[in-house]
């Protein structure tokens, strides 16, 4: 009974039934683990689009970002890299946690010491379902409101 039921978990994460690849119950942790991931792909991205035209495998690498911190079927925004990463690890902390029993908004500042016209404030949502969180959007936040980011 114990082999089927690792067989069955097996082919239910490998045809993406169930989302999340990372399993958390503390949603700054998985701000920053995103931000982290982000960061890499931004990187990988820029530089792959610099020697060839590899849209395909860009958005490829991307949706295994949002399957990995979202809900399967999470419909995410268009992609967006540059040579300087929206989301990196050393310029974005975290500033403020609000969490409840089943939301959570996590509030970035990232600050640019080079360039501070790119400092910018983010808050990444999330809902906890079956005692675990889930990424729903990250969005840019400025004195005119707030802009889905995922």
């Amino acid at each position: 009974m114990k082999i089927i039921y690792l067989i069955i978990l097996s082919l239910l994460t490998q045809h993406g039934v169930m989302s999340q690849e990372i399993k958390s119950n503390d949603p700054s942790k998985l701000t920053i683990e995103f931000i982290k991931d982000y960061k890499k792909w931004n990187d990988y991205a820029y530089n792959l689009s610099q020697t060839k035209n590899n849209d395909e495998n860009i958005e490829k690498e991307y949706k295994k970002i949002i399957s990995k911190y979202c809900q399967l079927g999470k419909i995410h925004q268009g992609i967006s890299f540059g040579s300087d990463s929206n989301h990196c690890p050393e310029k974005e902390k975290i500033s403020k946690e609000i969490i409840k029993k089943n939301s959570a908004i996590i509030k970035t500042k990232f600050k640019d010491p080079k360039n501070s016209f790119r400092d910018a404030d983010y808050e990444y949502h999330f809902i906890k379902i079956e005692n675990n969180w889930f990424l729903e959007e990250v969005y840019l936040v400025d004195e005119d409101g707030k802009y889905e980011g995922l």
